[in-house]
């Protein structure tokens, strides 16, 4: 070993901590450092020197005293207290860090739930209880979890900062999105618009979010919702020429021709080069079609006599107690509500169900509204609940938040065959489909009154759905794109598509599955096209569903944002920004 070799050896030694000097000095060492175990004070170079030196000029008049055996018991006895501590000053900040995150996961759950954040403290309670009785002895580290309605509402306000970091660093990745968007006014009054975005990358994966959610503070014209829609996309770095559909209700903001919020998004993805699909929300035309089954003094009918028994208490519930006494199969009737899609037909089915104990009950009081005995008025209802159920049934099926826009169109397809496959039945005086009818019998004379509800219905649902018959052959090419003509689509997808359906490895794959399949190097315009397809609303409903109007503007946008969303809040990565851990912040 050479004469520098051998220095070095010697200062490695030197800087070593040495067992002895625990009882000589009364030091320990913690990361490395040398720790008085009186004082506590670090000494940051391990020599020897240095803690003879500490030692003698603080604690020598202190500790001299100890000698021997008696002195390493000491030095035992300290370092078992400096260790103590150590544990002590450590399991808070494990306790604060796992009560937070458990925080966190529970307000998660609570706003998912659509419960206010005054449940908290509910939740807290159960929670104490639960540990008592379980236990015991995590009652203290239980109570450590902070569920006040401030806490969730932070929490709340975090995991939704964190969601929307997320949309944006996906909306990156868009190859195409689309957009819904709905208005509607809250308890005050404020117009709340809420823009949907559904997009779609490269892989085929949708993202289906909520991009933002804005109170308009004056006028609602179309071109202030537009320029809500516009800070919108800013917010999320959205790009323009991506976006490629649209979806809105029928109302005059939405759809003015010139200065209407499509006609405004169009103009302005036309800047950007590219072309944009507006569609009409598919629910709110099917209620449109909903309403012209006719029969109108029917259900007016229903609805006043409905209305007569369960506006006046006493009534309503000497109703329910003959009910009871005739042990009907219902308890009640129902409340008719517009705002409500399915409220007609649970009303009608309900009434048509109990028309026997409504029309006893009616007969009792002079003043009560008659339920009409004539078989024509008894005819209509059994044809009336027949039909309405069916609309009903294509009602839930048009609902949902992640449906493609093609299935849906399909279920309004698949009802258009239902009515002329029911026209056809029902003149041949086929009852097969029509139970209630069935069950009251069909008088003949009321045959071409029905035959031509139905007619109307299957013209009014041609006109109402033109945007989207339009589109059928897009629909057909995203689809079914082994079976569709290639005359049918665009020449610019034609030469691809033939190519395409002559592809045997691409044969036997499920719809989504297929698409990740597809070579984008060969496949360019039909992968964008079924990117486009994937990314397109249908619908308003995830609007729908979403409005709340008992909360301020910060809170809603919060609540929406954590409460709808597909992405799970990175909380690991709120607990590691905290600068300061605390159980309640």
């Amino acid at each position: 070993m050479s004469e520098m070799d051998r220095g070095r050896q010697w200062h490695t030694d030197k800087r070593k901590f040495k067992s002895s000097w625990e009882h000589e000095y009364f030091f320990t060492e913690i990361d490395f450092k040398a720790v008085c175990l009186i004082c506590k004070q670090k000494i940051a170079v391990l020599k020897e020197y240095n803690l003879r030196r500490h030692y003698e000029t603080r604690h020598f008049h202190q500790l001299s005293k100890y000698a021997g055996e008696e002195r390493k018991v000491k030095a035992r006895d300290l370092l078992s207290k400096l260790t103590s501590q150590q544990r002590t000053l450590l399991q808070p900040s494990t306790v604060q860090e796992s009560a937070t995150r458990a925080s966190y996961r529970i307000s998660s759950i609570i706003v998912r739930s659509g419960r206010p954040f005054a449940v908290g403290d509910f939740v807290k309670q159960c929670l104490t209880v639960a540990a008592e009785t379980v236990c015991p002895n995590q009652t203290r580290a239980l109570s450590q979890i902070s569920l006040s309605r401030n806490t969730l509402a932070r929490r709340v306000e975090d995991m939704a900062e964190d969601v929307r970091g997320q949309i944006v660093q996906r909306a990156s990745h868009f190859s195409a999105f689309s957009i819904a968007c709905d208005e509607s006014m809250d308890i005050t009054d404020s117009a709340q618009l809420l823009v949907f975005i559904r997009g779609v990358n490269e892989n085929f994966d949708v993202c289906q979010e909520l991009a933002g959610l804005e109170t308009l503070k004056g006028t609602t014209k179309g071109v202030d919702v537009f320029m809500v829609v516009q800070r919108v996309m800013d917010k999320n770095s959205l790009k323009w020429e991506n976006l490629c559909g649209i979806t809105t209700d029928r109302a005059p903001a939405m759809v003015g021709k010139r200065k209407g919020l499509t006609a405004l998004v169009s103009d302005k993805v036309r800047e950007f080069g590219g072309s944009l699909l507006k569609y009409h929300c598919i629910l709110h035309q099917e209620q449109l079609c909903n309403k012209s089954t006719g029969l109108k003094n029917v259900m007016q009918d229903v609805i006043a006599i409905v209305n007569n028994i369960r506006s006046k208490a006493l009534s309503h519930r000497q109703f329910r107690a003959l009910l009871d006494e005739m042990d009907a199969q219902y308890g009640d009737v129902l409340y008719h509500q517009k705002v409500r899609w399915l409220s007609r037909g649970k009303v009608l089915r309900r009434f048509f169900e109990l028309r026997e104990e409504i029309r006893a009950f009616q007969a009792t009081r002079t003043n009560n509204i008659q339920v009409p005995s004539d078989k024509h008025w008894i005819s209509d209802l059994a044809f009336l609940v027949d039909i309405t159920e069916l609309l009903n049934i294509l009602n839930l099926q048009l609902q949902g938040k992640d449906q493609i826009i093609n299935q849906m169109y399909d279920h309004i397809r698949a009802f258009k065959q239902k009515l002329l496959l029911l026209s056809r039945h029902l003149s041949t005086g086929n009852l097969a489909h029509f139970s209630s009818l069935k069950e009251v019998g069909l008088m003949e004379e009321s045959t071409p009154k029905y035959l031509n509800i139905l007619s109307d219905l299957v013209v009014e649902f041609d006109n109402r759905f033109k945007d989207f018959q339009e589109n059928s052959n897009t629909f057909e090419l995203f689809a079914q794109p082994f079976s569709v003509h290639v005359d049918v689509v665009s020449e610019e997808l034609q030469m691809e598509l033939l190519e395409l359906q002559s592809d045997s490895d691409l044969h036997s794959k499920s719809l989504q599955d297929f698409y990740r399949c597809v070579p984008a190097h060969r496949y360019a315009k039909i992968c964008k096209h079924a990117q486009v397809m994937l990314s397109l609303f249908g619908s308003t409903y995830i609007c729908e569903q979403a409005f709340r109007n008992s909360l301020s503007d910060s809170h809603v946008h919060d609540i929406l944002t954590s409460s709808l969303s597909q992405l799970e809040p990175d909380v690991e990565r709120l607990l590691h920004t905290k600068d300061r851990l605390h159980v309640s912040h």
